[in-house]
């Protein structure tokens, strides 16, 4: 038991010193990292107000300079490396080019800077001493605006000048004899593809040329010969007339139908009569004729263009086809009873309709003779024996009242009829199915209500002047003779 209390001794002197020489050393480890910690700090915080060493815009070292240093740099630097940069597109043996001065491009460099600033400004002090030590690279990128429009453009003028254009199988039909020519596949360019690799380029550092290059894909046309073997025969067709009209009007509805003539709509298809006929301006040879603008008539260009879709209107419901948008004249109109007319006008109200069946509608339109015709052809076969007619009912009749308007220039006691007034209506539209000629069904299409106009009478205000009366020497009625009994026409003066 003494030998053992003996031994303790030692063993305690020796752990004592091991944990004083443990404690020291740990001690200047403490002392080490604190004092490494606060030398990162002071370093980190000396670097607060500039952009660290490694980050750059297009290659432009920014390192060490503040914002307002590094805009100035951005600003005498990035002009000219913008400018003359360049995107080429190459497609097969074709070759564009899209300059950056044609973008018309532009950038904020006080933005920019703010950016290259920003630049690990987040991160740990100890991240943000490896930025200062050069560790980490960072390059800023510089987002330009620039003319959308002008890329647009460009992007057009590559997929005008590299591809073809697919050609879309034809029918014509003459005296009921149908001739069907087939289609010619085209070549194209993906435009989404394009678009979205030109503006990704855009932004690239512009001390690298791109060279953007794209394949061309095959194009099938929309319209297919197979699919135009459907059309078999005419399904329905409807003809207006027009009288008493001017040359101006009958040019306008001429131009209007030779642009209708030959429209092809494939199942699902929708037509819109003001996305194909446009602006009516003289530059397409329209002329000025009589139009309804409110509740008057005014000329204007194009006048006469809804007598033309209210005779599509008539013969595609005639299909069975309903609109899909449509509107009545705010008059009646002479060429249509009310409530089976479709006014338009562009761009505000137009008439539309979806091919709802799943064959092709061919539609032809003529304007000849008095007559404005559309006919429809399609599966003959498939409409059965079913008929289709579009009917009306007034439920109500809104005659004109009668203002008088006071005119000096007129005499007292006279009228003139300057305009005639126009009856309302209302009315709402039927489509009627016969089977086989007898009525099967009848299906409320709309209401629609008209307004009047008044019949407008001028009314004479001007006083009646009275006969002037010449002045006669006084004399004695006894003497007066029978010369003096003359009528009163003879007393007037010779004027």
């Amino acid at each position: 038991m003494i030998g053992d209390k003996k031994g303790v001794g030692p063993l305690k002197k020796i752990n004592k010193n091991t944990l004083i020489l443990a404690g020291a050393i740990v001690l200047i480890l403490v002392i080490g990292i604190i004092s490494y910690v606060f030398s990162v700090n002071k370093k980190v915080a000396s670097w607060q107000d500039k952009i660290y060493p490694g980050v750059s815009v297009y290659g432009i070292d920014l390192g060490g300079l503040n914002e307002e240093e590094a805009a100035k740099v951005l600003k005498e630097k990035l002009p000219n490396m913008i400018l003359d940069k360049k995107l080429v597109v190459k497609v097969e043996d074709k070759t564009l080019e899209l300059t950056y001065e044609e973008l018309n491009p532009s950038y904020n460099p006080e933005e920019v800077a703010k950016e290259a600033m920003a630049v690990g400004k987040d991160e740990s002090n100890f991240t943000k001493n490896s930025y200062i030590k050069g560790k980490k690279t960072t390059n800023v990128d510089s987002k330009l605006s620039y003319d959308e429009e002008a890329l647009a453009a460009f992007e057009n003028k590559v997929i005008d000048e590299v591809g073809v254009k697919p050609i879309n199988a034809s029918i014509e039909i003459n005296s009921g004899n149908i001739s069907i020519t087939d289609e010619v596949s085209g070549k194209s360019i993906n435009k989404e593809e394009l678009h979205n690799t030109l503006v990704d380029n855009i932004n690239s550092d512009p001390g690298n040329e791109a060279v953007l290059t794209f394949e061309l894909v095959v194009e099938e046309a929309k319209i297919k010969a197979e699919d135009l073997t459907r059309i078999n025969g005419k399904i329905s067709t409807y003809s207006t007339s027009y009288v008493n009209t001017g040359d101006g009007r009958v040019k306008n509805m001429e131009i209007a139908a030779d642009i209708v003539n030959g429209t092809i709509l494939m199942p699902g298809d929708e037509f819109s009569y003001n996305g194909l006929i446009g602006d009516t301006t003289p530059e397409k040879g329209y002329e000025k004729a009589n139009t309804y603008v409110g509740n008057e008539i005014v000329p204007d260009y194009g006048g006469g263009i809804c007598q033309i879709s209210t005779t599509l209107y008539r013969a595609v419901m005639n299909a069975n086809i309903r609109s899909t948008e449509r509107m009545n004249h705010s008059l009646t109109v002479s060429y249509s009873e009310p409530g089976l007319d479709a006014t338009v006008a562009n761009p505000y109200i137009d008439y539309k309709f979806v091919n709802t069946y799943d064959f092709p509608i061919y539609i032809q339109g003529s304007v000849s003779g008095g007559i404005a015709n559309f006919t429809l052809y399609g599966d003959a076969e498939a409409m059965g024996n079913k008929t289709y007619e579009l009917v009306n009912e007034i439920h109500e009749k809104y005659n004109p009242e009668i203002k008088y308007e006071d005119d000096p220039t007129m005499e007292e006691g006279t009228e003139k009829v300057v305009s005639h007034g126009m009856p309302g209506y209302k009315a709402s539209s039927y489509q009627v199915t016969y089977e086989n000629g007898v009525e099967v069904d009848r299906e409320f299409i709309a209401t629609d209500v008209y307004m009047t106009t008044d019949t407008i009478v001028k009314r004479g205000t001007k006083k009646k002047e009275e006969p002037k009366k010449e002045d006669s020497k006084k004399e004695d009625p006894k003497k007066e003779d029978t010369t003096n009994n003359k009528t009163e026409s003879d007393k007037k003066p010779n004027n």
